[in-house]
């Protein structure tokens, strides 16, 4: 029997609010190298986004040592996700890859089995083997119609379709039933798949069909941060997700990677093996007093709390830190009531001064007495500081200027 370990969207890099995640990283990390050294795969997969931008050099070395341990316990294959640089995955290639003796293989761009996009690994000590056909991010651009101005979903859908048959009549070629496991890895958005509340919409549109999805014994996604199968086709699809929640809009989700157990012409058994290393996400709306008697569950968390029944405050932060010492405090921020029946000396239909005005709105919002008073007096001053402020003539009014003299010395 065959094993494959998958994983996905590492999102190396990344940032919570300004934090960064340099100690999540290295807790999930050595999750994901300790499963691969328990499970002992035949084979490691990555579907992408290995990088959450352009990699500074810490970002590097974290990601190389990483999957160095990985490649230590089987070959390992990282295919581009649409965070991910070509270029950076096309130097990784040349200085880590086969070429060197490491069993590492990064795939940076759509490539034909010619080219490198297809792959195959002995298994179960040789008695088995291995076909992996891996399709990288492949933006829209690639199918735009000479006559059109922008991509279709369906000139997208049936471009995709294409790219994948030629990779699946590839890895068929002198296919052996009794021996041979097919693979598919594509860091792609299925139609239907649940996305992360924080995910960003833009590849939306254009999306594979859950239909055209390969039947092969396991197809390995990435690009969805909440991890899952795919429902609809027969053969197994699933989405590794991202290793640690990202954004709020991810809290709560169980964050894995996927083991699977494969015979040849048959449906893989995939079973998620759980990540618990990453800081908890946690998100607390109530008083003050409340928190502080629910103080033990937001302990070490990323905290965003949403305080009700205090009065406006600088402070806020550095009271909630005293009432939980070891979170992380994310744009702590106060609850206030509407302002109901204001009191404000008009006459129907006069027109507001615009810093009564102002005082007028802090006061809808809750913000009253001697913190409206501070807030109006500043808000005053910076007014002042813009009207009395002189701006530094552009340099297309002067060259205006200039013109203009010109023009007056030539007519005198």
């Amino acid at each position: 029997m065959s094993r494959l370990l998958h994983t996905s969207d590492w999102h190396i890099g990344h940032t919570l609010h300004g934090y960064p995640r340099t100690d999540d990283f290295d807790a999930v990390l050595g999750e994901i190298v300790d499963i691969a050294r328990e499970s002992q795969p035949d084979l490691i997969v990555h579907t992408g986004d290995l990088f959450h931008r352009r990699p500074t050099a810490p970002d590097l070395i974290r990601a190389m040592e990483a999957l160095t341990q990985l490649a230590a316990v089987a070959p390992t294959v990282v295919v581009a996700g649409n965070h991910d640089s070509p270029l950076y995955f096309r130097f990784l290639e040349l200085v880590t890859g086969p070429s060197v003796g490491q069993g590492l293989y990064f795939v940076d761009r759509f490539r034909t089995a010619e080219e490198g996009g297809v792959f195959t690994f002995d298994a179960c000590g040789g008695t088995q083997r291995i076909r992996l056909a891996a399709m990288p991010f492949v933006h829209p651009n690639r199918f735009w119609p000479q006559s059109a101005i922008t991509t279709s979903y369906a000139d997208y859908a049936d471009g995709m379709r294409g790219l994948q048959q030629q990779l699946l009549d590839s890895m068929r070629e002198d296919y052996d039933p009794d021996q041979d496991v097919l693979i598919f890895a594509a860091h792609v958005y299925v139609a239907g798949a649940t996305r992360s509340e924080s995910e960003r919409q833009m590849h939306e549109s254009f999306e594979v069909p859950v239909e055209d999805l390969p039947q092969v014994s396991y197809t390995a996604l990435g690009h969805i941060h909440r991890p899952q199968t795919v429902r609809g086709p027969a053969f197994p699809a699933c989405y590794a997700g991202s290793p640690l929640a990202m954004d709020f809009g991810e809290m709560g989700e169980s964050k894995s990677v996927v083991v699977v157990d494969a015979e040849p012409g048959r449906p893989g058994r995939p079973v998620p093996r759980t990540l618990l290393g990453a800081r908890r996400l946690a998100f607390f709306e109530g008083t003050l007093d409340l928190l502080r008697s629910e103080s033990a569950q937001y302990d070490g968390t990323f905290l965003k709390a949403v305080i009700s029944g205090e009065e406006p405050d600088v402070q806020l932060a550095q009271k909630i830190a005293e009432i939980v010492p070891n979170a992380i405090i994310i744009n702590p921020r106060l609850d206030f009531e509407p302002g109901a029946n204001i009191p404000v000396d008009f006459e129907p239909g006069e027109e507001l001064e615009l810093p009564e005005a102002f005082r007028v709105y802090l006061g809808q919002e809750g913000v009253s007495g001697a913190a409206a008073d501070a807030t109006v007096h500043a808000f005053v001053e910076l007014l002042n500081e813009v009207e009395d402020e002189v701006l530094p003539p552009v340099p297309a009014e002067l060259q205006l200027r200039a013109a203009l003299q010109d023009t007056g010395t030539e007519e005198a």
